[in-house]
C-alpha cells in the first residue's frame, strides 16, 4: 500500500491512515483502489471489530487531487473509459459502508469533497474543533457523486444538505455537530485519541449484538439510497461535458 497505512494496535482494532498528496492530503484514484482492497481485506478478517480512519497530517482530506491525469486529461478519455475510471469512488464507499466492523473517522483540518464523501460511508465521525467540512463539487461544474447525497440526507436532512451541497457552504465542526454531520467533537489535534476512546467503548460491547445493531441501523437509514443515486456516476460523466466543468478546471489550472 502506497497511499494508506494500516496498523493493528490490538487484535480487534485496525487503524487506517490516509497518505494523500500535498499539504491537504488530497485523494487519488490509486488511493481509492487501495481503500477498496483494504475494506475487502478487513471484511475477511473476523477478528477486526472496529476500524479507525484518520488523515496523514493536519487534514483528513481536502478531496480529490485535480492534478492527477484521470481528472486533468479527462477529455482524452471515451465515455466508457470515464465510467470505468470514476466507478471506484462509489465502489470503495459502498464496501466501507457494508463492513461488519464499526468504522470511525477522526477528522482534523479540512474534510472536503471526496474526503467528506468517504467519511459519510463510515459509522461515526469525530471532528477536531478546527475542522472544516464541505462539498465544493458544484463550484467545479460537478455533481456530488459516490452515492453520497442520500447518505447526507439521512444524516442531516434535506435543508442542511442543500446548504452544504447546493450553496457549497463549508461548515465548522461545531455547526457540523449541531447538524448531525459530526458525532463527537474534540480539541484540535485530539480527534484520533477521541476516536480511539470510542473504539475502546465499542470493543467492550458483545460483538454479535453490536454487528446486528449496526446492520439494522444501516438498513433502516439507507434502504432506498441505491435507488436514489445509482445513476450519479453517469451524471458525473455528463457534467464533464458541460462548459461549466471545463471553465472551472481551466481556471483552477491557470491559478496553479
Amino acid at each position: 500500500m502506497q497511499h494508506i497505512e494500516i496498523t493493528r494496535p490490538q487484535p480487534h482494532l485496525a487503524v487506517i491512515t490516509l497518505k494523500g498528496a500535498g499539504r491537504y492530503n488530497l485523494m487519488s484514484y490509486a488511493m481509492l483502489h487501495e481503500l477498496w482492497a483494504t475494506a475487502n481485506a478487513l471484511q475477511s478478517d473476523a477478528d477486526i471489530r472496529v476500524v479507525v480512519v484518520s488523515g496523514g497530517g493536519t487534514d483528513f482530506s481536502a478531496g480529490m487531487n485535480l492534478k492527477q491525469s484521470e481528472v486533468r486529461d479527462y477529455q482524452s478519455l471515451t465515455t466508457e473509459e470515464r465510467l470505468a475510471v470514476h466507478a471506484i469512488g462509489a465502489r470503495a464507499c459502498a464496501t466501507w459502508e457494508s463492513l461488519d466492523a464499526v468504522t470511525i473517522c477522526a477528522i482534523e483540518g479540512y474534510c472536503l469533497g471526496g474526503g467528506l464523501a468517504f467519511s459519510l460511508a463510515c459509522d461515526f465521525r469525530v471532528a477536531a474543533s478546527g475542522a472544516v467540512l464541505g462539498a465544493p463539487e458544484l463550484l467545479n461544474g460537478m455533481n456530488m457523486s459516490w452515492q453520497s447525497l442520500p447518505r447526507l440526507v439521512s444524516l442531516i436532512g434535506p435543508a442542511h444538505t442543500r446548504k452544504l451541497v447546493m450553496l457549497a457552504q463549508n461548515v465548522d465542526a461545531r455547526v457540523a455537530e449541531q447538524w448531525g454531520l459530526v458525532d463527537v467533537l474534540s480539541d484540535t489535534g485530539g480527534a484520533l485519541d477521541e476516536a480511539l476512546q470510542i473504539a475502546e467503548r465499542l470493543l467492550s460491547v458483545s460483538p454479535a449484538p453490536l454487528r446486528m445493531t449496526k446492520q439494522s441501523i444501516s438498513v433502516a437509514a439507507n434502504a432506498l439510497n441505491h435507488a436514489m443515486s445509482y445513476m450519479d456516476l453517469e451524471q458525473y460523466v455528463a457534467c464533464q461535458a458541460t462548459d461549466a466543468h471545463k471553465t472551472a478546471l481551466d481556471a483552477f489550472f491557470k491559478r496553479k
